[in-house]
């Protein structure tokens, strides 16, 4: 079993080599293979998916984590994300738009790996942004 000092390193191991490095392996080398977002079974081929389209409409994309809490296996990480709206997001064609946003999210660690994550992202916020006159 992993401590809580590792399950935190972990979760933030995995944000910056997946966003901040866009290294493509991450998802393969740090989620379970039944990997669940927000109770949706995706695997880790779904959720590279999701990290590939944040990625593309956003392609300097840069996370940091602002605050973690942490409980047996079990990480909250509150988080500030920053970036260029270079690419289609949410249906909203690119608007070369600089925006930051947040997100908190808890994941879940078993054997070493990141198994679940339920994440909240200020979509609204990020919407408003994006679509500013």
């Amino acid at each position: 079993m992993s401590t809580t000092e590792e399950n935190v390193a972990l979760v933030q191991k995995f944000y910056e080599e997946a966003i901040n490095q866009k290294d493509a392996s991450a998802c393969e080398r740090l989620l379970t293979d039944g990997f669940v977002h927000n109770n949706e079974f995706r695997g880790r081929a779904g959720q590279q998916t999701a990290v590939n389209a944040f990625l593309s409409a956003f392609p300097d994309l840069k996370h940091q984590i602002l605050m973690t809490v942490a409980e047996e296996d079990r990480v909250a990480a509150h988080q500030k994300w920053t970036g260029t709206h270079e690419g289609e997001f949410l249906g909203i064609e690119a608007t070369s738009r600089k925006v930051t946003f947040t997100s908190t999210a808890i994941l879940l660690i078993h054997q070493g790996l990141i198994a679940q994550a339920w994440d909240e992202v200020d979509l609204l916020g990020l919407q408003t942004q994006l679509s500013e006159d």
